[in-house]
């Protein structure tokens, strides 16, 4: 097929239904669809992705986040303040799990020893 050569080829993606059962399932209704109303699958498709877009034009909507991917909070002094609470709070809750397991291993070869000692007399 000859392209426009004054345009871009239009983009395409193959949809690939695979061996899950909810896409066989949502396919065949698919058809179903197609064939009772008598449009093509393409106008159901696009159809289909037209109200999924719909659905999410929430996140669609343009704002600024500073190029950092986070959505602008208002942030005083006791947002930051929380943050950095949480976050010394989530350090020390693993600095103590590292401890408290090293410490349960420590104890282990302790007693390993001890009584491969005690055996040994």
């Amino acid at each position: 097929m000859v392209w426009s050569k004054t345009k871009k080829r239009p983009k395409r993606y193959l949809i690939s239904v695979g061996r899950d059962r909810l896409r066989e399932k949502v396919m065949e209704d698919l058809w179903r669809i197609v064939t009772i109303e008598g449009s093509s699958m393409a106008d159901e498709v696009w159809d289909a992705l037209y109200m999924h877009v719909e659905r999410h034009k929430d996140i669609l909507e343009s704002k600024d986040d500073g190029g950092d991917g986070r959505i602008h909070m208002d942030r005083d002094t006791e947002f930051e303040d929380t943050v950095a609470n949480e976050t010394y709070a989530a350090q020390e809750g693993v600095v103590e799990e590292i401890l408290d397991a090293e410490r349960r291993v420590e104890q282990r070869m302790v007693r390993s020893d001890f009584f491969r000692n005690k055996g040994g007399l």
